[in-house]
């Protein structure tokens, strides 16, 4: 650096140190201002501290001079690398970058060449044989949402769009008339967009001028109309008059007129939807796509309560919450959606993994000449422009430590957080209309689609001025997959739409153009007789919302015949489904989802189905267009004619407790159970009748010390734990039909219960090897299956007849054959099957590999559940059991006190004595 260029980068950074404190300091100012001002006020300026600076054309002139539309690259250029800014920032790009012409729908992967059927217009490509949508035409309706730079200056090669000339065989330099002809495009005329700075960094921009010129094709005076509410310019008999008062003596902004600012919730919402930081009472009445964000999902961004608008919402007054809690807390967007070298937010890559703070950041100086407008990103279903950008804004956890706030409530935090985003309990509702259905296959006769709104409840085919009663709707979850490899749950709106395509003659898909399509349904500005007649079903000359859709051959083949009549080819039509994500309307704590039950139920919130169409028009199923989203589910028609989806986590390898299950596995655990109580019933009947029957023999009975008190604690706590485990993995196997129990609870319950368990079998695993005591489970093979039938027939014929017990009970011989057989798989198999299943579903948060090498919940959870019902099984026949000895509580009270009464036999009679 020279001796010079050191003091002027000094007198700079001093400079933009105190544009920073300027920003800071006015927003202060404003923030105080905005919370007492009326709805009435005046504008507020930009920082009261921002140097004034001159504005210029695009020829270095000030403006005052030259009388020409200000030039925002030159203008901030003074100061600002513009040239750098504008090349990253995909707000400007739009998809220009990754153009390509290849014959698909999709020429890129963002809002310049995507194609989306709920704005319709297709961009068309060179090798097109019908011109739609043109660069131009595209500036003077998508451009409504753009900033300007990238297709607005750029040609789709690369040059400067001023350089082509105009041609109406070239899509970039025509524009499509309203009789169908082409006509040639003049860009020296017009004039380009350079990327508007004012739109972001001004109180107050004029954005309904700045889209009337670009309506009217003014492309190179839209930015200069951005400032006419600011006094700065005016507009005189058509023309834009720069306002001397304005401007100092030597040409630049006075002091009053500086306008510039840090980007607002209401800068971002000029494209984004509705996001509002007023006190006056929030009345939404626009639905329709200027909302974009809103009317694709019904998220709204203000900080007022739900229930102070003043929205037509069932149950507003109870809804005492915000909007949104992010709002209500005053973060702004860009607290989220930064500057990727913001140095107060900046991220990193190659940060040593052992800081915890990096203090390398960039100089604030070179951060003000140089600002990335690339902005951190989430990664979004519907917007794939610059995919290398995604995921680099902050998540909840950045923010929010979920350890601290769930820990005390939620059991499995771990795995919680590992399937679900935040987004899935934190926005439990949207309170405002969102679009569920477009269908392009008819036209209303103001030449729109039939558009359906979910939310609304009545009537929901309404305009984009919703005055129904609003509902709000619950978003449907769908599995999300990460950059990083992770998927979770999250919160979506789905829209679904129908359209008519054709072949084109190189064989590429193609929509029909909306010109062609009105040309089909109109004539002479009303609906043409010929479809008058075929839709017109109750004869009224008033086609209503029942009848104007596809709903039969007749009405499907009149339109295709009219499409082709325009020279179209193999017209048909087709349906896709778009998720759109959903951010935002968080809500806190105690308006969000901390019911167990309402993911862990049948009704699960997780198997909620959603609806996506009212109808299905000619019968065309639609198909879901590719993201980052599994559509796992199944898609069916009611008898309504109503199209669902109906989300199936299994298929992403999720088992629900409460709601997973197989419905034919239940079925055979409960047969097994009731077959198993049935059989248990029959055979206590038939031996109480045919007692009544037999004399009463006089038993001889003895008194033996059977079993030692360990044995009776070893058994009793057991016994308690099984039948304990069985009742509360019953509730969470069906929370729907026992809702009187806590599901938390039972977890809990079931969890320590299920530790007690396993360490009351290992101490007495320990026992019975130590003592020897385990000789007596283990049945001998020598003689045993003819001593199991003898032991068979005495249950199923012997016991009827009064006859004794085939085997002789004694401290050493404790159990006959069958009792044998029966513990050594239930103690060897059963319970250890039990334990394992039940232990890897408990650590599949801590140990996944290990879940997942054994089939994961999704199969663990199931074999879990047919166990617990053969044990239950086993229970029902034991207690049975024990009541064929010589009385009925003979087993019982000897479990109790250890002595157990076995009949004199001639073998043990000198015992007796």
């Amino acid at each position: 650096m020279t001796h010079n260029q050191r003091p002027r980068k000094q007198r700079f950074l001093i400079l933009l140190l105190m544009t920073m404190l300027a920003v800071s300091a006015g927003y202060s100012v404003q923030l105080v201002r905005a919370q007492n001002r009326s709805s009435d006020a005046e504008p507020q300026a930009g920082s009261l501290l921002h140097p004034t600076f001159a504005l210029l054309d695009s020829d270095g002139e000030n403006v005052l001079t030259s009388s020409q539309p200000v030039s925002t690259m030159t203008t901030c250029g003074q100061c600002h690398d513009t040239a750098y800014i504008t090349a990253h920032s995909f707000h400007a790009d739009l998809g220009i970058s990754t153009y390509q012409e290849n014959g698909e729908l999709d020429s890129s992967n963002g809002l310049f060449g995507k194609w989306d059927p709920l704005t319709y217009r297709y961009l068309s490509q060179s090798q097109d044989e019908r011109l739609d949508l043109s660069t131009p035409e595209w500036l003077m309706s998508s451009g409504l949402r753009h900033v300007g730079g990238g297709p607005a200056e750029t040609s789709r090669e690369g040059q400067p769009l001023t350089s082509l000339p105009a041609d109406a065989n070239n899509p970039e330099t025509s524009l499509l008339t309203p009789n169908g002809s082409r006509s040639p495009w003049d860009w020296k005329a017009s004039g380009t967009v350079e990327m508007n700075c004012f739109l972001c960094h001004m109180a107050n921009p004029d954005n309904a001028s700045r889209q009337a010129a670009l309506e009217k094709g003014q492309f190179g005076w839209a930015n200069t109309a951005t400032l006419l509410d600011s006094n700065i310019v005016r507009l005189q008999d058509g023309q834009f008059v720069w306002n001397p008062e304005a401007f100092d003596e030597n040409g630049a902004l006075r002091r009053e007129y500086v306008f510039v600012q840090d980007p607002t919730n209401d800068n971002c919402a000029l494209c984004h939807g509705v996001a509002d930081n007023h006190n006056d009472t929030l009345n939404i009445t626009d639905f329709s796509l200027n909302n974009s964000q809103t009317a694709t999902t019904g998220q709204v961004i203000s900080p007022q309560r739900i229930a102070e608008s003043g929205m037509n919402i069932a149950g507003k007054d109870a809804l005492t919450r915000s909007w949104d809690v992010h709002a209500e807390r005053q973060l702004e967007c860009t607290d989220c959606h930064f500057s990727l070298n913001n140095p107060a937010y900046a991220l990193k890559d190659d940060e040593p993994a052992h800081l915890s703070f990096d203090p390398r950041r960039l100089d604030v100086g070179e951060y003000l000449q140089r600002p990335d407008h690339n902005f951190a990103r989430g990664q979004s279903a519907q917007y794939s422009v610059a995919p290398e950008l995604k995921g680099t804004m902050r998540r909840c956890e950045a923010c929010h430590d979920a350890a601290v706030s769930h820990s005390a409530w939620l059991p499995y935090l771990e795995r919680h957080m590992e399937t679900l985003a935040c987004e899935a309990c934190h926005i439990p509702r949207l309170f405002a209309p969102a679009i569920e259905q477009f269908d392009w296959t008819v036209l209303t006769p103001d030449g729109q689609p039939a558009k359906i709104y979910r939310g609304v409840q009545e009537a929901r085919h309404v305009n984009d001025n919703v005055n129904n009663l609003i509902s709000g709707y619950q978003p449907v979850l769908l599995m999300r997959a990460n950059i990083n490899g992770d998927t979770l749950l999250a919160p979506y709106n789905i829209i679904t739409t129908w359209y008519w395509v054709y072949d084109d003659s190189e064989g590429n898909t193609r929509p029909v153009r909306e010109i062609d399509l009105k040309a089909a349904w109109f004539k002479d500005g009303a609906y043409a007789p010929e479809v008058l007649t075929a839709f017109d079903t109750n004869h009224d000359s008033v086609l209503d919302e029942v009848e104007l859709k596809i709903d039969n051959d007749a009405k499907r083949d009149l339109i295709a015949r009219r499409l082709s009549a325009l020279g179209l080819d193999n017209v048909r039509i087709a349906g896709r489904m778009q998720p759109y994500s959903i951010n935002h309307n968080v809500t806190r704590g105690e308006w969000a989802v901390n019911e167990c039950t309402a993911c862990h139920s049948e009704d699960s919130r997780l198997t909620a189905s959603i609806q996506l169409a009212a109808y299905v028009p000619g019968g065309v199923m639609p198909t879901f267009v590719e993201s980052n989203v599994a559509y796992h589910g199944s898609l069916n028609i009611d008898d309504d004619g109503a199209l669902h989806f109906t989300p199936d986590p299994r298929a992403e390898g999720l088992y629900i407790f409460g709601s997973s299950r197989l419905a034919w596995l239940d079925w055979l655990g409960a047969l097994f159970f009731v077959g198993t109580l049935l059989g248990v019933a029959g055979h206590g009947t038939l031996r109480y009748i045919n007692a009544r029957k037999q004399a009463h023999p006089d038993i001889r009975l003895k008194k033996v010390y059977m079993y030692s008190g360990y044995e009776r604690f070893w058994h009793w706590l057991q016994m308690i734990a099984i039948v304990t485990l069985l009742l509360t993995g019953l509730v969470i196997h069906r929370p729907d039909m026992f809702g009187a129990f806590n599901f938390r609870y039972m977890v809990a319950v079931h969890n320590v219960l299920a530790a007690i368990l396993v360490t009351n079998a290992a101490l007495s695993l320990f026992y019975h090897l130590v003592s020897g005591e385990i000789k007596r489970y283990i049945p001998r093979p020598r003689g045993f299956f003819d001593q199991a039938i003898v032991q068979a027939r005495f249950y199923l014929k012997g016991i009827f007849k009064g006859e004794a017990h085939p085997f002789e009970k004694t401290p050493e011989k404790k159990f006959n054959p069958l009792q044998q057989i029966t513990y050594f798989g239930l103690l060897n198999i059963l319970l250890p099957l039990q334990v394992i299943t039940g232990i890897l579903m408990w650590g599949a948060q801590k140990w996944p590999q290990g879940t997942e090498a054994l089939g994961s919940l999704p199969w663990l959870g199931p074999f879990h559940s047919l166990v617990a019902w053969m044990l239950g099984a086993f229970i029902v026949a034991h207690v049975y059991l024990t009541t064929t000895g010589p009385t009925v509580f003979t087993a019982l009270k000897a479990m109790i006190d250890g002595w157990e009464e076995i009949e004199v036999t001639h073998d043990n009679e000198e015992q007796t004595h």
